[in-house]
Parts: structure tokens; sequence; C-alpha cells
């Protein structure tokens, strides 16, 4: 089978890493050839390709994109990168269209309806955004289920400048219902939502977990970990993990990570090693003095993240919006508990009171009570570690998740 992947990036953030997963397991298992165009490539691989290579075409890009975005006219018009994506896929002729994130300013939304002439295309969806106006996640608001785009959304990254997200959503409506599409979401909650959209309608929404490769994020020994990290003995671990650091990060957390631990520092009563990952370094948590903190940077090297998550005892991940966190499968297959927040698909992956504890949206007092609890809790850890293990050979596997693709894809590509 020949399948074509199209994602923004090849190396970096969550989309990248399940597609970059799934296309390894397809080839081991089924031998499949896969070929994957990105609009950024940083990896070496033969098979991952650069949509545009001129400089002159990718500024001239940026262009448009800024001021499309600002006329709210978001991802119509990419004329080099679409005829360049028409070209490689057509000269692959792939037996499907594997779409991952097209957000970035290379996808224009009415290729859709060119790619899927060359063959089915399956989408997997990593965020709200296929269904919304413009917003990747919507934080509760429901106006696309009327194909309306309320005005707080129109600033929700992707931003539009003119609130044209009713017309977007009528015209992702057409586009999608005169295309040959089938929509996979990795979270049930990621599909409850898609199964309510308008631009959804008569489209077969699938559901598949993200998988990862157990023998490789697998559970070690913790005190040898924390010596290989030269975290300070005698200390329990929290770690939190994020791309990007910085407090403007919309998604992930990282602006109520302080307030979390401003609360854990204040009642801990004993030092804690805090480990951190993720690009930037935050100044404001240098006050924490209960906290021991060591800054590990953004890591891609799976190994090294196995490390890092065997050392901590707990994860914590206080996230504001997301689907289903690979760094949260990540943690429990290195038998590694998590607290987060009942957001997205977390409680799919965080079972409370069982591999994990699930806090109501930003109680950070819930949060850091419970945390500092959980810690000194060594029977509740030891059984949460357990059960992590179990919840991932249950239903996180990459076997599971590229045999059902492959299912899907052979069943789509039979009927074509």
């Amino acid at each position: 089978m020949r399948i074509a992947f199209i994602n923004t990036l090849d190396m970096s953030g969550g989309a990248a890493i399940v597609t970059q997963r799934l296309m390894k397991k397809l080839n081991e298992v089924y031998g499949s050839e896969n070929y994957l165009l990105v609009k950024e490539k940083k990896g070496n691989t033969n098979n991952t390709h650069q949509i545009l290579s001129s400089q002159v075409e990718i500024n001239a890009e940026k262009i448009i994109e800024r001021i499309s975005r600002s006329l709210g006219l978001l991802y119509q018009f990419f004329p080099f990168s679409s005829r360049s994506m028409l070209k490689a896929v057509g000269l692959f002729k792939p037996d499907i269209i594997n779409l991952h994130n097209t957000q970035g300013g290379y996808f224009a939304t009415p290729l859709l309806q060119e790619l899927s002439r060359i063959a089915p295309i399956v989408w997997t969806l990593h965020d709200m955004w296929s269904f919304t106006g413009n917003a990747s996640h919507t934080f509760g608001n429901t106006s696309w289920k009327h194909l309306k785009n309320d005005t707080v959304l129109k600033k929700i990254p992707p931003a539009i400048g003119i609130n044209t997200g009713a017309w977007l959503l009528r015209q992702k409506k057409k586009i999608y219902n005169s295309s040959d599409l089938t929509v996979v979401a990795p979270s049930r909650w990621l599909q409850e939502l898609a199964l309510q959209s308008p631009v959804f309608e008569d489209k077969i929404v699938h559901h598949i977990y993200n998988g990862i490769d157990n023998k490789v994020f697998r559970k070690k020994d913790k005190q040898l970990s924390k010596l290989k990290l030269k975290l300070l003995a005698g200390c329990k671990t929290v770690m939190f993990s994020s791309h990007f650091l910085d407090k403007d990060n919309p998604w992930k957390g990282g602006m109520h990570l302080r307030e979390i631990l401003e609360r854990i520092n204040v009642n801990a009563g004993e030092k804690i090693n805090l480990l951190i990952l993720g690009e930037g370094k935050p100044e404001e948590l240098d006050s924490l003095s209960n906290f021991n903190i060591f800054y590990k940077g953004y890591i891609r090297d799976e190994e090294m993240m196995v490390d890092c998550l065997n050392a901590a005892d707990l994860f914590i991940y206080p996230t504001r919006a997301d689907n289903l966190p690979n760094v949260l499968i990540e943690s429990i297959a290195c038998g590694t508990p998590c607290i987060t927040f009942d957001i997205g698909g977390n409680s799919e992956i965080i079972k409370n009171g069982y591999n994990g504890l699930i806090i109501q949206p930003f109680n950070f007092d819930a949060f850091s009570e419970n945390t500092i609890a959980l810690l000194k809790n060594e029977e509740q850890l030891a059984s949460f570690s357990t059960n992590c293990l179990s919840v991932t050979r249950q239903s996180f596997l990459i076997a599971s998740m590229a045999e059902k693709y492959y299912q899907l894809f052979k069943e789509l590509s039979a009927g074509n």
C-alpha cells in the first residue's frame, strides 16, 4: 500500500510525532510505502520532502498569509504550495492520503477537493480547527455547532482580523461535502464534538487512539534514572513538559504552572525536585525556595525522554486545551502517574484514582493539594504506577493503532 502523509512539520510537535510513529509501524508490519510532505523539513529521511524549496516562493506565501489572515481569508490561497503538493502526490500515486495538521500557512482548504480526486483522504484531527471558523480550541464556546463564529473566537490561534468565521464554516462544509473524506479523531472527546459539527454532516468520524511503542517508552529503575539526570537524592520529583515554556503559550498550561507551584511551594513542607522540559526558562520560578529546579530544554531524543519520565515520581500537566496529549501517554507507558485537569481527552488516558488524578479545570488549590498528598503517599504512587502500565497495554499500543489505520486505509482504497 502506498500512503501519502501530509503535515506541517516532520520532527516537532504532537502531530509530527504521531505521524512518524504511525508511518514507522505501518512500514514495519504491513510493508507500506510511505511518502511524507511537510511545510518545513528538519530531519534527513529520504521519504520526507519539503513542499517548497524556493525561498522566494516561501516568502511570497508568508506575505499572502499575513494579508489574507487580516482580511479573514484564512488558508484560502497558497499558489506555490498547492501546485507543488498536487504534483508530488500525483507522481507518487498513493492508494490513500493521510492528512494531519494543515495549519501553519501552507495548506489551502480548497485543496482538499483536488487531492481527493487523486486518492481518498483520511484526515487525522489534532484539534478542533477543522470544524470551527478559525480557532484550534474554543474553550467551551459552541457557536460552531450553528455555523457561527462568536467574536471572541477570532483572536484564538490561528487568529483572523475580520471575523469571517461563519463564511469559513460554510465554505468548509461545501468543500468537505464534495471531497472523498473520512475523519479520524484520536480521542472520544474530539470524536463526539466532530460528530456534532454541521461541516461533517454525512461524513464518517472514526475513533482511533494514538499509540506508543512500549518497548521504547518503558519503566526503568527510578533511582538510577534520578542519578543519571543528577537530581538531588532524598527528594520527590515532579515533572512538567511543554514545547514552549513561555507563559504566553495558549495551550499547555505554562501560564498556570506558576500559580500551582506557588501553592505547592508554600504548603509542601519539604524540598521537591522540579524537572522542567521545554524551550525557555521562566525566571519567575526562581523564587520558589522549596523547589530544586532542573531545566533540560526541549527534548527530541526518545531515550532521554524516557529517562526523564522515569526519574519523575509524578507528572504534572495543568493544560488549558488538549486533544490526546502524547506526553501523558508517554508518561504512563513509563509507569509514571499523572495529575491533570479534566480537559479534552485527558481523562481517557488518566483514570481518576486509578493511574493518576483528574482535577476540575483551573482549580489550582485542588491541583496543588492533591499533588502534595500524592507525593507523600508511597503506596498510592506504587499502585498508580502499576496501573499506568495496564492502561497503556489496554488502549495505547502502537501496534493496535497501526492495525486500525491499516484496515481503514485498506477498506477505503479498495472502494476507490
